[in-house]
Order: C-alpha cells, then sequence, then structure tokens
C-alpha cells in the first residue's frame, strides 16, 4: 500500500511539473472544474491502469506457478506410481512358488520311526526301509536300482501322465552321468512296464536338476526356461558310504555328522505341476483320435496352453492332484564357521526375505500401505533342517531358534522340527530333495507354513513351504 502511495505521489509530481513547465496552458481561460480534472485525473488513470496491468502479471505468474507445481506433483507422482509398479512387479517376482502335488519317500530311518508316519496326508508316500534291505554293490546306483524302479512303479501307476514330464536328477558325485541317465532310463522302462503292462514309455527329457540351492529354486529355474511345461518329476537317490571320500570338498563336515549315526540311504521322488492347468473337455478317445498322438501333430486339435506333450486322457488324473504344499523361493548367503549371535545376524536378513518370498511377511511400498494382517510369520508350525545334534550343529539350531523368535513363533526347535542328519543320517546328494519332501509332507499334514533350513558347505538357504494360496489356484 505504501508503495502504491508513493508511486501515486511520483507521478502527480511529474505531471503537475510538465502540466506547469512543458505545456503552454492560459490557465486564466480555463474554469476550476477543467483545472482540477487536469491536475488529478490523468495521474489517476495512469495509477490505475499501473496497477491493473501489475494484478494481471502477477495472475499470470501465479498461474504459471501453479501450473508448474502441478506438472513437477504430476510428474513425482508418475515416478512414484512407476517405483511402486516396479516395487510390486519384483514383489510378484519374488513370491512366485511352485506346487508339489505328489512325492514318494523310501529312506532308512537311524532310529525310532517318527510319530507323524501315522498322520500322512493324501499323495504322500512315506516307505520305512532297513539297512539289511539295502545291499551295496561297486557303485552307488547299484544298491538303488530296485527302489527306483519302486518308487518310479508306484508313480506310473497312479499318474500314467507323470512320465511324459521331464525327469530331472540329482548329480551324483562317484557317478558318470551319462551312466547315471542310462541306469534311471533303464529303470523308467521297467517302472513303466509293470506299472501299466504294454505300450512304450512316453517320450520325455532324463536330464540333472539345473542350478544349486533348494530343489524349489532349481525347479521354477527349469521351469521358467520352456512355458509351455506343465510341470516336472524330480528324482534324488544316495547312499554315502561309511567313510567319506577325503578329497571331497565337504568331507570334513560328512565326517563330523557320522560321529552320531551311519550314512544315511534315501530315494525321493518329487512332482511339481503348474498352478491353474486347465483339464479339456473334449476327451481325445470320445473324439477317435489317438491319445499317444503328440499334439503338434495333430490337425485341427489345439492342446491346452501348459500341457505340453501330456496325453490328454491323462491330464484329469494329474489336474485332481491335491495341491500338498507350495514352495517359495529361498535367501541364501555365505555363513563361515563363526559364533551363534555373528549366525543369527546373518540368518535374520535370510528370514526376512524367506517370509516375504513366501508372502507371511508384509513388504509395502510405503508406511501407508501396510497391511498388518498380512503379517503371518507366527503361523510357521514345523521347523525342517539338517543341523545334526546338538554336539555338532548346535550353534547353527540356536541361531535358527533366535531370529524365529523375534517373530513370536510358537515352534519348539527340538519336538517341532525334523532333524535330517539325527532322523534320517546323511543321504548325500539326496538331501536338498528329503528336507523339501519333509517341509512338504509337514506343511500339508498341519496345513500350516513349515520352514526349511539348508547348510551346505558355506552357504545357509531359508525358504518356506505353505499351503497352497487360493487365490493362485482360480
Amino acid at each position: 500500500m505504501l508503495k502504491l502511495l508513493a508511486v501515486l505521489a511520483l507521478i502527480f509530481l511529474l505531471w503537475w511539473g510538465a502540466l506547469w513547465l512543458l505545456i503552454p496552458v492560459e490557465w486564466q481561460q480555463i474554469s476550476p472544474t477543467v483545472m482540477l480534472l487536469a491536475h488529478l485525473l490523468p495521474p489517476l488513470l495512469l495509477t490505475a491502469l499501473g496497477y491493473a496491468w501489475r494484478l494481471r502479471q502477477e495472475k499470470r505468474e501465479q498461474a504459471a506457478a501453479q501450473a508448474q507445481a502441478e506438472s513437477e506433483a504430476a510428474a513425482q507422482q508418475a515416478r512414484r506410481d512407476e517405483a511402486r509398479e516396479t516395487h510390486l512387479a519384483v514383489l510378484r517376482e519374488r513370491q512366485q512358488m511352485v506346487s508339489c502335488r505328489w512325492l514318494s519317500v523310501q529312506a532308512v530311518v537311524q532310529r525310532e520311526e517318527p510319530a507323524w508316519l501315522d498322520e500322512l496326508p493324501p499323495a504322500c508316500q512315506w516307505m520305512m526301509r532297513t539297512r539289511d534291505e539295502w545291499e551295496p554293490g561297486n557303485e552307488v546306483l547299484d544298491g538303488l536300482m530296485s527302489w527306483l524302479e519302486e518308487s518310479l512303479q508306484a508313480l506310473y501307476a497312479e499318474l500314467p501322465g507323470a512320465a511324459s514330464l521331464p525327469l530331472l536328477l540329482e548329480v551324483l558325485p562317484r557317478v558318470s552321468g551319462i551312466e547315471q541317465v542310462g541306469r534311471v532310463r533303464r529303470c523308467q522302462e521297467v517302472a513303466w512296464l509293470t506299472a501299466q503292462g504294454e505300450g512304450p514309455l512316453p517320450t520325455s527329457d532324463c536330464r540333472f536338476l539345473p542350478g544349486s540351492g533348494t530343489v524349489a529354486d532349481r525347479v521354477m529355474q527349469f521351469l521358467a526356461q520352456d512355458p509351455e511345461l506343465p510341470g516336472a518329476v524330480v528324482l534324488a537317490a544316495d547312499a554315502p558310504p561309511a567313510w567319506p571320500d577325503e578329497e571331497e570338498p565337504d568331507a570334513a563336515i560328512r565326517a563330523q555328522w557320522l560321529q552320531l549315526g551311519r550314512p544315511g540311504v534315501a530315494v525321493v521322488l518329487l512332482l511339481f505341476l503348474r498352478d491353474g492347468l486347465a483339464v479339456s473337455t473334449d476327451s481325445a478317445l470320445e473324439a477317435g483320435r489317438d491319445p499317444y498322438l503328440p499334439y503338434w501333430e495333430r490337425e485341427g486339435v489345439t492342446s491346452p496352453a501348459g500341457w505340453g506333450r501330456v496325453p490328454e486322457h491323462t491330464r484329469a488324473a494329474l489336474a485332481a492332484l491335491p495341491h500338498l504344499a507350495s514352495l517359495a523361493q529361498s535367501s541364501s548367503c555365505e555363513v563361515p564357521r563363526q559364533g551363534s549371535l555373528q549366525l543369527t545376524r546373518q540368518l535374520q536378513p535370510l528370514l526376512d526375505n524367506a517370509l516375504v518370498n513366501a508372502a507371511l511377511l508384509d513388504y509395502p511400498f510405503s508406511t501407508e500401505e501396510a497391511d498388518p494382517k498380512r503379517n503371518q510369520a507366527d503361523s510357521v508350525a514345523w521347523l525342517v533342517h539338517n543341523c545334526g545334534d546338538v554336539e555338532v550343529g548346535g550353534t547353527r539350531l540356536a541361531a535358527i531358534s533366535s531370529s524365529l523368535t523375534r517373530y513370536q513363533v510358537g515352534l519348539h526347535p527340538i519336538d517341532d522340527a525334523s532333524n535330517l542328519v539325527r532322523d534320517w543320517g546323511d543321504v548325500g546328494a539326496a538331501a536338498p530333495a528329503m528336507l523339501a519332501a519333509l517341509a512338504v509332507t509337514h506343511s500339508a499334514r498341519l496345513q500350516a507354513p513349515a520352514i526349511i533350513t539348508q547348510f551346505h558347505h558355506d552357504q545357509a538357504a531359508l525358504a518356506l513351504a505353505r499351503p497352497a494360496v487360493q487365490e493362485n489356484l482360480a
């Protein structure tokens, strides 16, 4: 206001000066009214015009500033939305799971038979063997051939469509890869003829399970390479010798474990299928087509996406299998030998990531989107691990227990746990599959999540098996 008055006074002085000094006017001939208007009106008009122009400029500046602010806010919101979508996409990728639908385990129990064997859910077959039933030969597979045939025969008799799925093997360190695949293929043929009685073994791949880590990680890696594959069968079998080979990288650890019991023997068969596989209502038999004719050689017939080479008449049995458990991706890191406190600090972020991967821990994009109802870590009801007894793996077991306590997990690390080394001995290359089978069995039996803790060399991996999420089955 003072600035406006000062400008007005200046205009008055300039106008009056110009009026009296520069403009020749006969003031005696002008009426007082005109004289008054000549002195007052022009400065007032100039001041009003200047003020109006200034107001207009200020409005323009305000509009431009508001438009810029809105543009910046829109750009910031766009960046936030993009970051949120990226966060959700990464979360969806992390929370992809693979569903175990059928399993068979033949193993030599080291001590008394576990009480939970009387509570096995459907599609979980556990056969307790004695060491007298195993006849070791010159090579590891010599004493396991009959067990392999029995496991595959049980699978093909109940689910003939599984013979068309890829068979993924665990590598046996002392056996040639070509020899291992060849002998397993012969076991497949014998099992198929015994189960079905006629017809050739369906064409399927027999290869080694790729990657390293938990079985679920490696199966998901394999299925990601071919989206048309409906699933895969994992076969792991091993019978480590009584005395370990000193040249093996884990010979010292294995020798320490073997002080608690004899080596184990195990044959594990796991069937994994993708969720949401549709079954065609048009039966090949009803349509008069050859059910063994590959779908890519049929005319005018499209195969449901994802079933691949599985014959149509065998798909319904596979699709009807119960969803035993969904195995989530693991979280792993190096854990060199150290004290319990240091190991707990390293296992804690692994557990956090494993719970997020299994959708049991909320991982919101922002605090506003946090949902405490998604925090279900305390629902974990069983622990599966290969730490060994307290004398050997006490530090590891204490670190696991401390990490679980942070989430108020109520399970007892001894009574509510499966100790692979103590209960089943050292099963060698079959250990990852055995851990997965134990977790799936207990998750299906309890209808609650089960946590897998897998130690191998200086690596630790944590993952969870949980009852199938209904949203994924729709």
